[in-house]
């Protein structure tokens, strides 16, 4: 049985609440640990260390570093996929996919997302999740040719988009372009995706194929 996927444009405002309230009733009455996966190497914890005190908002105290870069640990890895989440951190997306292909990274997420686990994508760690990160030429300079990502989510994803300079018309030939649907989602906005479903949280706009709908 799949798990389920959160995608947040950040994790810093109240409105965020709403996202954590849907996986966190799948997780009822369980103990959770949390393995947080950060974009770049934290050698100071100094993300890990806001991550953990954002959780414990909710009781949730254990979380496993798990570093793709710098200070990768293959051998926790079957400590990874027993967590009960996992976090994929926010940050440059291109550096943040380029260490996922580095490390084979795409089917450990999917293993674990098949088996039933719960995925936390926020900004960076969300556009990861989706087939690829060409959106983030939007707001960061492209420095690959190749922007194929994990593709555990159908569709592209614009964390944001409150803050971006990117204009309607940009994501309108970009969907055109790429095919399927771009979601631009606000801060304190995000996505759920479980039992095949996908729900948008707060204000969020779709583009599919050049053509503007809002969910």
């Amino acid at each position: 049985m799949s798990g389920s996927i959160y995608l947040y444009s950040d994790q810093e405002v109240p409105g965020n609440a709403r996202i954590d309230a849907l996986w966190l009733s799948v997780l009822k009455g369980r103990e959770v640990r949390i393995g947080y996966v950060p974009s770049a190497s934290d050698s100071t914890r100094r993300y890990f260390d806001r991550k953990r005190e954002y959780y414990s908002q909710y009781g949730i105290t254990d979380l496993l570093y798990f570093d793709l870069n710098k200070e990768y640990r293959p051998e926790l890895l079957p400590e990874l996929l027993s967590c009960q989440a996992i976090h994929l951190s926010g940050g440059d997306p291109f550096q943040f996919n380029d260490a996922i292909r580095k490390r084979n990274f795409a089917p450990v997420l999917r293993r674990y997302h098949e088996s039933g686990g719960i995925l936390i994508g926020v900004s960076a760690g969300g556009i990861v999740l989706t087939p690829g990160i060409e959106i983030s030429s939007l707001f960061y300079r492209a420095r690959t040719r190749d922007a194929e990502a994990a593709g555990l989510v159908p569709f592209h994803f614009l964390p944001h988009y409150n803050r971006r300079a990117a204009s309607l018309e940009q994501l309108r030939d970009f969907s055109a372009r790429l095919g399927g649907t771009i979601y631009a989602v606000d801060d304190g906005d995000g996505i759920g995706i479980r039992n095949g479903r996908t729900s948008c949280i707060g204000r969020v706009l779709a583009v599919t194929n050049g053509e503007v709908g809002s969910d």
